[in-house]
């Protein structure tokens, strides 16, 4: 349980939240050059987050797998991404988009799977007669390739900034939502420990 609570307490670390309003006024405060701690961030952020919660989901099925006797599934992650070698190919137009993109989708696959975990864990619950209020998933809204590509184009580019205001208000959406559900997750296996005790 303290592994967990551990985790829990590391999301003000992995699990920032970052102002798209903030790193726009410095990118063009600093004629462009906050671009690249901007995208840094923004990648490094992703890493620490999906590693984090990935360590988080491996603690809670095998504290509920010793509950129940089951063997339950593994958690899944998202691959990590350099930070260093996609900042630097961030200067190219083409790399640019396709990180955009890539960190974007990155998230809506993160939330598939934080939705099927969510749904093992609410199954487990009905079981162990413990309640367990799950306040909802997070789900991200999703856009085409299609769409991404087109838009940038009909822009000459401008598009850009659509995409990143989408990028940071969808990361902090998420954490947002997933704190909550995170906290709920933790009253329920401590409540699931005082029951056994």
């Amino acid at each position: 349980m303290q592994e967990i609570e551990q985790n829990l307490k590391s999301r003000k670390q992995t699990d920032k939240i970052m102002w798209f309003s903030m790193w726009a006024t410095l990118s063009v405060a600093s004629f462009g050059i906050a671009w690249f701690p901007m995208i840094y961030n923004l990648i490094k952020r992703r890493n620490e987050h999906f590693a984090r919660r990935a360590t988080l989901e491996k603690l809670i099925l095998t504290k509920l797998e010793t509950k129940n006797e089951e063997k339950v599934s593994t958690p899944s992650m998202v691959a990590p991404i350099n930070a260093l070698a996609w900042t630097a190919a961030s200067v190219l137009i083409v790399p640019a988009f396709y990180i955009f993109y890539k960190i974007k989708k990155d998230l809506e696959s993160h939330e598939m799977h934080e939705h099927d975990f969510l749904a093992e864990v609410i199954e487990r619950a009905k079981e162990s007669e413990q309640p367990l209020n799950i306040e909802g998933f997070m789900t991200t809204p999703s856009f085409s390739a299609g769409k991404y590509i087109g838009l940038s184009v009909v822009s000459c580019g401008l598009a850009v900034a659509y995409w990143l205001y989408r990028i940071f208000n969808d990361y902090n959406s998420h954490f947002k939502m997933q704190w909550k559900n995170e906290d709920e997750l933790l009253n329920f296996l401590s409540a699931l420990d005082k029951k056994t005790c």
